[in-house]
């Protein structure tokens, strides 16, 4: 079943059935191979390499992480609000590493 696409500040997701979310919600994360203009695929392969992010590329991760944490299904002991709220306090590609980890530990993985 296609979707129409998914504006979420400056970026656009669209469905692709080769990144379908596992879990059964009302309103799935969209995943960052499914967005569309380019522009946060370059951001996350920068972020991959561990370079450092420009300003621009850091807030389409920001912007990306943030949607993804609201939708997606965590573990009981994970504090949503927490995380959501440092998204606001990452300055760099290091942040950004702990954050994922983080991410990972609660059962999350955006990338």
């Amino acid at each position: 079943m296609t979707q129409d696409p998914e504006i979420i500040g400056p970026l656009t997701f669209v469905e692709n059935a080769d990144y379908p979310y596992p879990f059964a919600v009302a309103k799935p994360p969209r995943f960052w191979m499914e967005e569309t203009s380019g522009a946060l695929n370059a951001a996350v392969e920068v972020f991959m390499r561990s370079e450092d992010l420009s300003a621009s590329q850091m807030e389409l991760l920001k912007i990306y992480l943030r949607q993804y944490i609201e939708r997606a299904v965590i573990t009981d002991e994970a504090d949503r609000r927490r995380l959501l709220g440092r998204l606001d306090k990452m300055r760099g590609v290091r942040d950004m590493e702990r954050f994922a980890e983080d991410l990972s530990e609660v059962g999350v993985e955006p990338f």
